[in-house]
């Protein structure tokens, strides 16, 4: 059995970390090593990760980067393959590791990604979000694919997911030069290689953002900023199309569900995201103080104004 790290970027995640290293420890297949990469969190997390067993790296917040800080970690990991999660995705039972894994093991795909849940307090809006991009029905996909799926061809989550080390290196680990989306280049790099990807339908985790307008507003405005960025990366990746049926969808549903508040706020919402990601694309074109306004990442803006 090939062995297994998970690598988990934290920052101030003291209220999801008993649970979570509790939930992997307890796997039927768990990991042989967790590696936590903080970024000085003010809230004890080195502390009580240390005291969970975990291997913990420590940076200055100022050097957080999504791509960069996820290599670093990723250098220091011993296993055969390497799992990628976020501090607040949590997994649903204990056959999460095995699932993942296992179209690795059996050689069918190189790296593998896992569906994504809501807990029952999560809004109406996220829940299909989820839905939406997490089908119950297990699938692969591969360079052949690229043309029929368009940008969903990319589509693969570093918060629950995981890929051979030695292929992880080869393409070239995440890229460090992107504002977001990290795990999305890692997907086109691995399937431009020729490598298949395995959505494992049957490994879940608990995981949901609750966001408010701003805080939607400043996610779309770096999704906006990386489709820029990525563009002669993500061959074929047009994401018009998918944004306006994920719209329509999602009004649809909720309203048949009768939830009116919700549906009225998800045209809101989808008109936010729309005006966010086009000022994203053209971000070159502002001052780079706005820029560091309106994203979520401000230590990504922080670097570029040192270079």
């Amino acid at each position: 059995m090939p062995t297994v790290s998970v690598i988990i970027p934290t920052y101030c995640a003291s209220r999801y970390l008993e649970p979570l290293i509790h939930a992997l420890r307890t796997q039927t297949c768990p990991p042989d090593e967790i590696i936590i990469i903080d970024s000085s969190s003010s809230d004890g997390t080195a502390e009580q990760a240390r005291a969970l067993g975990c291997q913990v790296m420590i940076i200055p917040k100022h050097e957080f980067n999504h791509g960069g800080t996820r290599n670093r970690a990723a250098k220091a990991a011993k296993g055969d393959i390497l799992v990628f999660m976020t501090q607040d995705a949590l997994p649903t039972d204990e056959h999460f590791i095995s699932r993942l894994i296992q179209p690795i093991v059996e050689g069918v795909a190189s790296a593998a990604y896992a569906r994504q849940t809501t807990p029952e307090d999560a809004n109406p809006l996220e829940a299909f979000a989820r839905q939406f991009n997490y089908p119950l029905q297990s699938h692969t996909k591969s360079r052949a694919d690229i043309r029929r799926l368009g940008v969903k061809a990319y589509f693969f989550s570093d918060a629950a997911s995981a890929i051979r080390r030695d292929i992880f290196w080869a393409v070239g680990g995440f890229a460090d030069w992107v504002v977001v989306n990290e795990d999305m280049i890692l997907c086109a790099r691995l399937l431009q290689a020729d490598h298949v990807i395995a959505y494992v339908a049957e490994a879940a985790v608990f995981h949901a953002h609750n966001y408010t307008l701003a805080q939607t507003f400043r996610r779309y405005f770096d999704i906006g900023v990386f489709m820029h960025q990525s563009r002669e990366i993500l061959i074929g990746a047009k994401s018009g199309g998918e944004g306006m049926r994920f719209a329509r969808q999602q009004f649809q549903h909720l309203w048949q569900q009768r939830k009116y508040g919700a549906a009225t706020r998800s045209i809101l919402e989808s008109g936010l995201k729309w005006v966010a990601f086009q000022i994203g694309k053209r971000s070159e074109y502002l001052p780079r103080r706005l820029n560091r306004y309106l994203s979520a990442q401000k230590a990504y803006w922080n670097a570029q104004s040192q270079r």
